[in-house]
């Protein structure tokens, strides 16, 4: 696919880089609610990214007018300070080595500056050339979290991006969590495995089921989103960040990452299980 590569500081799961982060203020809110949000195409006409991104929208955007456009078209708007933006892009953080596919959800600068340009609620993805398939039947999901963030930050003062850091909400225990087989660390990549740390609702899941879930807005269900290194590094060595959203709106239920090395696999590994189940 081609994006377009912003040497940044942008991503809010890095609490190393949040104080440089330019979140967006109440002023920015009231405009973005103001505002058509513009949906910008990947560059590559037969990008995949484009057609579900498309569906995600047209199922589950709800608050604002929105309308696709072309990169040309987001370079000639971008310095319009009363229009939004979501552009698909590979942003390398400062403080990290590798470079990192996402959702840049903006407002725009007069300036033409990306690094000025007013976060609303940008999601990562995964690190660039990962298999996107790992992450693109989950767009609606990513969809619906920064429809939830954007909604609540215009209603709360002094939000801060560090919120998404560390997060464990006891609501994740009322909801049956699904998983991926291939995303669980060796000792609890069985049901009957991972029942033996965790009592509560758990199951192991299609990518089609989960799927599913986001599309149907299930209340019931919370769904993992992992961004690790995958095979894109050459020592298989990096950070992984582990997400769980509700399906029904992209709330953030449990967060946090973990060093990538010969005896921690690049997975939700058992010690967020007995993290999540307060052990």
């Amino acid at each position: 696919m081609k994006r377009f590569v912003l040497l940044v500081v942008l991503a809010f799961f890095v609490l190393e880089s949040i104080a440089q982060v330019r979140p967006a203020r109440r002023r920015h809110y009231q405009k973005f609610f103001e505002s058509t949000l513009f949906v910008v195409k990947d560059r590559d006409p037969y990008s995949v990214y484009n057609e579900y991104m498309k569906t995600a929208m047209e199922r589950h955007w709800t608050i604002t007018p929105f309308e696709f456009i072309t990169f040309d078209e987001f370079e000639r708007r971008r310095n319009n300070e009363d229009a939004s933006f979501m552009v698909f892009a590979d942003i390398k953080q400062k403080n990290l080595d590798q470079v990192y596919e996402f959702i840049n959800f903006v407002m725009g600068d007069r300036r033409r500056d990306f690094e000025r340009m007013p976060d609303l609620a940008s999601v990562p993805l995964a690190y660039r050339d990962a298999n996107d398939l790992n992450y693109l039947y989950k767009m609606g999901a990513f969809v619906k979290f920064m429809q939830t963030y954007v909604q609540e930050s215009a209603n709360t003062p002094r939000m801060r991006l560090t919120r998404f850091l560390n997060v464990n909400d006891p609501a994740l225990k009322t909801m049956e969590l699904w998983l991926l087989e291939e995303e669980v660390a060796p000792e609890i990549n069985t049901e009957e495995k991972i029942r033996q740390h965790y009592p509560y609702k758990v199951r192991f899941a299609t990518r089609e089921e989960i799927a599913e879930a986001i599309a149907r807005d299930r209340a019931d269900v919370a769904l993992l989103h992992k961004i690790g290194p995958e095979d894109v590094t050459r020592t298989g060595r990096g950070k992984c960040w582990k997400f769980i959203v509700s399906a029904a709106d992209g709330r953030v239920l449990y967060s946090s990452s973990h060093d990538v090395d010969r005896n921690t696999p690049d997975a939700l590994l058992l010690s967020d299980i007995q993290e999540i189940a307060g052990r």
